[in-house]
């Protein structure tokens, strides 16, 4: 004799089918998260990755930033800056501000600067037109101090300024 499967059964386990299908709908839509949230982590939502790559540039186009979206507290964070300054100037300036330094912790910074000032919170660097090339670029390694949103202004001389967000993760 065949047992129907579909019906409730009283042993030798007393069962309620409805609530193991229930059951069973919850640990299938659970697995399907988890796959998910890895495929998401490993693609970069939480640090280095295509989701997280992102470049920017100011309205005149003068500025370029490529960097990070989401980072990890102590963990490195990459920023790649190219400025594109009037001919003939020896010297530029890049700004970076908006906060951003509060937050923010300078691991590494290429090349050196000929002058590095505060100005309120604020950071502005001074480079020597000769060291970088045509277009200027400067690369930056940072490291966050605290979890949450960072916002940050980037700009040089008088091209616009840039303007984006990052997310740290704790």
């Amino acid at each position: 004799m065949k047992k129907d499967c579909s019906v409730s059964r009283g042993y030798p386990v007393k069962e309620n089918l409805l609530w193991v299908r229930r059951e069973w709908r919850i640990q299938r839509a659970g697995e399907c998260l988890l796959i998910v949230l890895v495929l998401l982590g490993a693609c970069g939502l939480f640090s280095k990755g295509i989701l997280s790559d992102s470049r920017t540039r100011s309205a005149d186009g003068s500025i370029q930033v490529a960097y990070e979206r989401f980072g990890r507290v102590e963990s490195n964070m990459d920023m790649r800056i190219r400025y594109h300054a009037p001919a003939g100037d020896r010297f530029f300036t890049i700004t970076l501000g908006g906060g951003a330094l509060e937050k923010l912790e300078i691991q590494t910074l290429q090349p050196q600067p000929q002058v590095a000032e505060t100005i309120g919170s604020d950071l502005r660097l001074t480079f020597s037109a000769a060291n970088t090339g045509p277009d200027h670029a400067i690369w930056i390694g940072l490291q966050p101090r605290s979890a949450g949103r960072i916002h940050v202004a980037i700009h040089g001389g008088n091209a616009s300024q840039v303007h984006f967000t990052q997310w740290v993760y704790p």
